[in-house]
């Protein structure tokens, strides 16, 4: 197992990954990530400080997590996903703490992250590695949390 930086080649692997699981577990229109930043995460998450990692098994990726720069002092944790059969294993937790790392590297000062209420092991991490709270929206019946932790 490795958790490495993305490369070109890993383009549709990751897209499946992340596809699949919003596809069985949040049921979605696919047709909402045609133009979005997986149909190129090379070019998506390919500013200076921004950056695309992966967990990667019997070469296999299993994981992802993306960070990308959302002003000069703060960054946005995204896509952070961990293949169903592969979770509790600290595949999670290993790419958080990796994303962390990449942000403190670059300087920023401060990381948010947002996520819905349906996706509880997100909320129970990120709280565990220290992100707060900082704001809860009802979008008729659909929360979306937004929750910040300052490096």
């Amino acid at each position: 197992m490795q958790v490495r930086t993305f490369n070109e080649k890993d383009g549709s692997a990751v897209k499946d990954l992340i596809v699949s699981i919003l596809t069985k577990e949040y049921p979605f229109d696919k047709g909402v990530y045609e133009d979005s930043d997986l149909a190129d995460i090379a070019r998506s998450y390919g500013e200076k400080r921004d950056c695309f990692l992966v967990v990667e098994s019997d070469k296999k990726i299993i994981g992802t997590i993306g960070i990308k720069e959302d002003s000069q002092d703060t960054a946005i944790i995204r896509r952070l996903f961990v293949e169903p059969s592969c979770r509790r294993r600290g595949y999670g937790t290993l790419l958080l703490e990796k994303g962390i790392r990449e942000c403190r590297k670059n300087n920023f000062k401060h990381i948010v992250f947002r996520t819905t209420g349906k996706m509880a092991q997100a909320l129970i991490l990120f709280k565990k590695e220290g992100f707060k709270e900082v704001e809860k929206m009802d979008l008729g019946g659909f929360e979306i949390y937004k929750f910040a932790l300052d490096l």
